[in-house]
Protein backbone atom coordinates (compact mmCIF):
# COMPACT_ATOMS: atom_id res chain seq x y z
CA UNK A 1 0.00 0.00 0.00
CA UNK A 2 2.83 2.40 0.88
CA UNK A 3 5.55 3.23 -1.62
CA UNK A 4 9.04 3.40 -0.15
CA UNK A 5 11.69 6.08 -0.71
CA UNK A 6 9.52 8.30 -2.89
CA UNK A 7 7.40 11.36 -2.14
CA UNK A 8 3.80 10.34 -2.77
CA UNK A 9 0.59 12.36 -2.89
CA UNK A 10 -2.95 10.97 -3.09
CA UNK A 11 -6.48 12.31 -2.75
CA UNK A 12 -8.82 10.12 -0.74
CA UNK A 13 -12.32 11.56 -1.17
CA UNK A 14 -12.04 14.98 0.55
CA UNK A 15 -8.61 14.48 2.14
CA UNK A 16 -5.12 14.93 0.71
CA UNK A 17 -2.54 12.38 1.83
CA UNK A 18 1.13 13.11 1.35
CA UNK A 19 3.83 10.78 2.62
CA UNK A 20 7.46 9.80 2.34
CA UNK A 21 8.92 6.65 3.87
CA UNK A 22 12.69 6.98 4.30
CA UNK A 23 13.51 4.12 6.68
CA UNK A 24 11.10 1.43 7.89
CA UNK A 25 13.31 0.91 10.97
CA UNK A 26 12.51 4.40 12.26
CA UNK A 27 9.25 5.77 13.79
CA UNK A 28 6.44 6.88 11.50
CA UNK A 29 4.68 10.22 12.15
CA UNK A 30 0.96 10.55 11.40
CA UNK A 31 -0.24 14.17 11.40
CA UNK A 32 -3.52 16.07 11.14
CA UNK A 33 -3.74 19.88 10.71
CA UNK A 34 -5.63 22.71 12.42
CA UNK A 35 -8.80 23.96 10.75
CA UNK A 36 -7.05 27.08 9.38
CA UNK A 37 -4.94 24.84 7.12
CA UNK A 38 -7.92 23.62 5.10
CA UNK A 39 -7.29 23.33 1.36
CA UNK A 40 -9.99 25.39 -0.34
CA UNK A 41 -11.25 22.94 -2.97
CA UNK A 42 -10.45 19.78 -4.92
CA UNK A 43 -8.87 21.78 -7.76
CA UNK A 44 -6.29 23.26 -5.38
CA UNK A 45 -5.55 19.91 -3.74
CA UNK A 46 -3.06 18.79 -6.39
CA UNK A 47 -0.55 21.52 -5.54
CA UNK A 48 -1.45 22.96 -2.13
CA UNK A 49 0.99 22.42 0.75
CA UNK A 50 0.09 19.65 3.18
CA UNK A 51 0.49 20.72 6.80
CA UNK A 52 3.65 19.45 8.57
CA UNK A 53 4.86 17.34 5.63
CA UNK A 54 7.86 19.50 4.74
CA UNK A 55 8.96 19.80 8.37
CA UNK A 56 9.43 16.04 8.70
CA UNK A 57 10.42 15.22 5.11
CA UNK A 58 13.19 17.85 5.09
CA UNK A 59 14.67 16.05 8.10
CA UNK A 60 14.27 12.69 6.35
CA UNK A 61 11.81 11.47 8.99
CA UNK A 62 9.02 9.09 8.00
CA UNK A 63 5.82 11.08 7.58
CA UNK A 64 2.21 10.51 6.55
CA UNK A 65 0.41 13.87 6.58
CA UNK A 66 -3.32 14.34 6.10
CA UNK A 67 -4.99 17.60 5.05
CA UNK A 68 -8.71 18.32 4.77
CA UNK A 69 -10.30 19.85 1.67
CA UNK A 70 -13.11 22.36 2.22
CA UNK A 71 -15.06 23.40 5.32
CA UNK A 72 -17.20 21.09 7.42
CA UNK A 73 -14.62 18.36 6.93
CA UNK A 74 -13.85 16.32 10.03
CA UNK A 75 -11.98 13.43 8.36
CA UNK A 76 -15.18 11.41 8.63
CA UNK A 77 -15.98 10.22 5.11
CA UNK A 78 -16.52 6.48 4.64
CA UNK A 79 -13.88 6.36 1.92
CA UNK A 80 -11.27 7.99 4.15
CA UNK A 81 -12.08 5.75 7.11
CA UNK A 82 -11.78 2.70 4.86
CA UNK A 83 -8.35 4.00 3.79
CA UNK A 84 -7.29 4.28 7.44
CA UNK A 85 -8.41 0.69 8.10
CA UNK A 86 -6.02 -0.46 5.38
CA UNK A 87 -3.28 1.93 6.47
CA UNK A 88 -3.31 0.39 9.94
CA UNK A 89 -1.88 -2.85 8.52
CA UNK A 90 0.60 -1.04 6.27
CA UNK A 91 2.20 0.86 9.15
CA UNK A 92 2.29 -2.12 11.53
CA UNK A 93 5.92 -2.80 10.45
CA UNK A 94 7.26 0.42 11.97
CA UNK A 95 8.88 0.21 15.42
CA UNK A 96 6.80 3.17 16.63
CA UNK A 97 3.67 4.87 15.28
CA UNK A 98 3.31 8.43 16.56
CA UNK A 99 0.50 10.94 16.04
CA UNK A 100 0.73 14.74 16.12
CA UNK A 101 -2.07 17.28 15.66
CA UNK A 102 -3.23 20.70 16.82
CA UNK A 103 -6.75 21.99 17.46
CA UNK A 104 -8.90 20.27 14.77
CA UNK A 105 -5.90 18.02 14.12
CA UNK A 106 -5.91 16.96 17.76
CA UNK A 107 -9.61 16.20 17.45
CA UNK A 108 -9.01 14.09 14.30
CA UNK A 109 -6.26 12.14 16.05
CA UNK A 110 -8.49 11.45 19.05
CA UNK A 111 -11.04 10.04 16.58
CA UNK A 112 -8.65 7.88 14.59
CA UNK A 113 -5.63 7.03 16.78
CA UNK A 114 -7.21 3.79 17.99
CA UNK A 115 -8.26 2.86 14.45
CA UNK A 116 -4.64 3.25 13.32
CA UNK A 117 -3.32 1.45 16.40
CA UNK A 118 -0.93 4.30 17.19
CA UNK A 119 1.48 3.88 20.07
CA UNK A 120 0.96 7.46 21.27
CA UNK A 121 -0.15 10.91 20.11
CA UNK A 122 0.74 14.52 20.89
CA UNK A 123 -2.26 16.86 20.89
CA UNK A 124 -1.92 20.61 21.26
CA UNK A 125 -5.06 22.46 22.49
CA UNK A 126 -7.33 19.79 20.97
CA UNK A 127 -11.07 19.98 20.55
CA UNK A 128 -12.65 16.81 21.93
CA UNK A 129 -15.83 17.37 19.91
CA UNK A 130 -17.28 19.77 17.35
CA UNK A 131 -20.86 19.11 18.38
CA UNK A 132 -22.53 22.41 19.31
CA UNK A 133 -24.91 20.84 21.83
CA UNK A 134 -22.03 19.08 23.62
CA UNK A 135 -19.63 22.05 23.67
CA UNK A 136 -21.74 25.24 23.62
CA UNK A 137 -19.00 26.87 25.71
CA UNK A 138 -16.46 26.82 22.86
CA UNK A 139 -16.87 29.62 20.26
CA UNK A 140 -14.68 27.69 17.82
CA UNK A 141 -17.20 24.84 17.94
CA UNK A 142 -20.34 27.00 17.85
CA UNK A 143 -19.01 28.94 14.85
CA UNK A 144 -17.85 25.85 12.95
CA UNK A 145 -19.75 24.36 10.04
CA UNK A 146 -21.33 20.97 10.75
CA UNK A 147 -20.18 17.91 8.86
CA UNK A 148 -21.97 17.30 5.60
CA UNK A 149 -21.64 13.57 6.21
CA UNK A 150 -22.06 12.74 9.89
CA UNK A 151 -24.27 13.51 12.84
CA UNK A 152 -21.86 15.64 14.90
CA UNK A 153 -22.83 13.79 18.09
CA UNK A 154 -21.19 10.66 16.67
CA UNK A 155 -17.84 12.43 16.19
CA UNK A 156 -16.45 12.50 19.71
CA UNK A 157 -12.84 11.86 20.65
CA UNK A 158 -13.25 11.71 24.42
CA UNK A 159 -13.11 7.91 24.48
CA UNK A 160 -9.72 7.62 22.74
CA UNK A 161 -7.62 4.88 24.37
CA UNK A 162 -4.28 5.62 22.66
CA UNK A 163 -1.86 7.18 25.19
CA UNK A 164 -2.19 10.94 24.75
CA UNK A 165 0.09 13.82 25.70
CA UNK A 166 -1.78 17.13 25.70
CA UNK A 167 -0.33 20.65 25.78
CA UNK A 168 -2.78 23.47 26.46
CA UNK A 169 -3.40 26.74 28.31
CA UNK A 170 -5.61 26.12 31.39
CA UNK A 171 -6.59 29.82 31.39
CA UNK A 172 -8.31 29.21 28.05
CA UNK A 173 -11.60 27.96 29.49
CA UNK A 174 -12.83 26.20 26.33
CA UNK A 175 -9.54 24.34 25.91
CA UNK A 176 -9.58 23.36 29.58
CA UNK A 177 -13.11 21.96 29.29
CA UNK A 178 -12.19 19.94 26.20
CA UNK A 179 -9.20 18.41 28.00
CA UNK A 180 -11.41 17.52 30.96
CA UNK A 181 -13.76 15.57 28.66
CA UNK A 182 -11.13 12.96 27.77
CA UNK A 183 -11.89 9.79 29.68
CA UNK A 184 -8.36 8.40 29.93
CA UNK A 185 -5.57 9.64 32.20
CA UNK A 186 -3.61 12.10 30.08
CA UNK A 187 -0.02 13.23 30.23
CA UNK A 188 -0.53 16.99 30.48
CA UNK A 189 1.87 19.90 29.95
CA UNK A 190 0.48 23.34 30.75
CA UNK A 191 1.53 26.66 29.25
CA UNK A 192 -0.35 29.51 30.87
CA UNK A 193 -1.60 32.76 29.36
CA UNK A 194 -1.03 32.14 25.65
CA UNK A 195 -4.63 31.22 24.76
CA UNK A 196 -5.54 28.98 21.84
CA UNK A 197 -2.16 29.52 20.20
CA UNK A 198 0.10 26.94 21.87
CA UNK A 199 2.12 25.90 18.77
CA UNK A 200 2.71 29.54 17.86
CA UNK A 201 3.90 30.32 21.38
CA UNK A 202 6.28 27.33 21.40
CA UNK A 203 7.58 28.36 17.99
CA UNK A 204 8.15 31.93 19.12
CA UNK A 205 10.06 30.52 22.10
CA UNK A 206 12.16 28.37 19.73
CA UNK A 207 10.82 25.24 21.44
CA UNK A 208 8.27 23.73 19.05
CA UNK A 209 10.70 21.67 16.99
CA UNK A 210 12.52 20.30 20.04
CA UNK A 211 9.24 19.37 21.76
CA UNK A 212 7.99 17.48 18.69
CA UNK A 213 11.29 15.67 18.13
CA UNK A 214 11.56 14.68 21.79
CA UNK A 215 8.06 13.24 21.67
CA UNK A 216 8.76 11.39 18.43
CA UNK A 217 11.55 9.40 20.07
CA UNK A 218 10.26 9.17 23.63
CA UNK A 219 8.77 11.63 26.08
CA UNK A 220 9.00 15.40 26.40
CA UNK A 221 11.57 16.50 28.97
CA UNK A 222 9.39 18.38 31.45
CA UNK A 223 12.33 20.21 33.02
CA UNK A 224 13.26 21.50 29.56
CA UNK A 225 9.66 22.39 28.78
CA UNK A 226 8.86 24.34 31.93
CA UNK A 227 12.22 26.10 31.96
CA UNK A 228 11.71 27.16 28.35
CA UNK A 229 8.17 28.50 28.68
CA UNK A 230 9.28 31.02 31.31
CA UNK A 231 10.23 33.18 28.36
CA UNK A 232 6.57 33.51 27.33
CA UNK A 233 6.35 36.83 29.21
CA UNK A 234 8.20 38.36 26.27
CA UNK A 235 5.41 37.36 23.87
CA UNK A 236 3.12 40.13 22.66
CA UNK A 237 -0.01 38.07 23.39
CA UNK A 238 1.04 36.97 26.87
CA UNK A 239 -1.89 37.56 29.25
CA UNK A 240 -3.97 38.98 26.35
CA UNK A 241 -6.97 36.71 26.97
CA UNK A 242 -6.74 37.14 30.73
CA UNK A 243 -6.63 40.91 30.24
CA UNK A 244 -9.77 40.83 28.08
CA UNK A 245 -11.70 38.46 30.33
CA UNK A 246 -10.53 38.76 33.95
CA UNK A 247 -11.39 35.74 36.04
CA UNK A 248 -13.39 36.40 39.22
CA UNK A 249 -11.05 34.11 41.10
CA UNK A 250 -8.01 36.29 40.36
CA UNK A 251 -6.40 37.84 43.41
CA UNK A 252 -5.58 41.55 43.41
CA UNK A 253 -1.93 40.62 42.98
CA UNK A 254 -2.75 38.51 39.92
CA UNK A 255 -4.76 41.32 38.34
CA UNK A 256 -1.90 43.76 39.03
CA UNK A 257 0.54 41.37 37.29
CA UNK A 258 -1.73 41.13 34.25
CA UNK A 259 -2.00 44.89 33.91
CA UNK A 260 1.72 45.36 34.54
CA UNK A 261 2.70 43.00 31.73
CA UNK A 262 0.11 44.53 29.42
CA UNK A 263 1.52 48.02 30.04
CA UNK A 264 5.09 46.74 29.70
CA UNK A 265 4.31 45.15 26.34
CA UNK A 266 2.74 48.35 25.04
CA UNK A 267 5.76 50.42 26.10
CA UNK A 268 8.33 47.92 24.81
CA UNK A 269 6.66 47.44 21.43
CA UNK A 270 5.31 50.94 20.96
CA UNK A 271 5.41 52.19 17.38
CA UNK A 272 3.91 55.42 16.16
CA UNK A 273 2.26 54.60 12.86
CA UNK A 274 0.33 57.68 11.68
CA UNK A 275 -1.30 55.88 8.75
CA UNK A 276 -2.89 53.34 11.09
CA UNK A 277 -4.02 56.11 13.43
CA UNK A 278 -5.66 57.93 10.52
CA UNK A 279 -7.33 54.70 9.33
CA UNK A 280 -8.77 54.01 12.77
CA UNK A 281 -10.06 57.56 13.15
CA UNK A 282 -11.64 57.40 9.68
CA UNK A 283 -13.26 54.04 10.47
CA UNK A 284 -14.58 55.37 13.77
CA UNK A 285 -16.01 58.49 12.08
CA UNK A 286 -17.63 56.32 9.41
CA UNK A 287 -19.35 54.16 12.05
CA UNK A 288 -20.59 57.25 13.89
CA UNK A 289 -21.96 58.77 10.66
CA UNK A 290 -23.81 55.54 9.89
CA UNK A 291 -25.40 55.55 13.34
CA UNK A 292 -26.46 59.19 12.91
CA UNK A 293 -27.91 58.38 9.48
CA UNK A 294 -29.92 55.47 10.88
CA UNK A 295 -31.33 57.66 13.65
CA UNK A 296 -32.23 60.40 11.15
CA UNK A 297 -33.95 57.89 8.87
CA UNK A 298 -35.89 56.53 11.84
CA UNK A 299 -36.90 60.06 12.89
CA UNK A 300 -38.02 61.02 9.34
CA UNK A 301 -40.03 57.83 8.89
CA UNK A 302 -42.13 58.54 11.99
Amino acid sequence: MLKLNIETREIIDNVVVKYHIFDVNQPIMITFPPVCQSISNIDAAADAPVWSFDYFANRKLNIIAFNHIGEGNYFDSEMFISYLDKLKHAIAMFPSKVGYGTSLGGFALSLHADRLDLDKALLMMPQSTYCKSIAPWDPIVTNAQDSRISDMKTLDGKGCKTPLTVIYDPLSIADKLHVQRFEQALTVLKIYAVGHRVPRALQHLNMLSEVILQFRLGTIDQDYFYAGIRGRRSLSYYFRDAFKKPNKSYTNRRVAIIYWHKAKQKITHFKFEPNKVIERIAASCHKRMLKIKVKLDQFISR
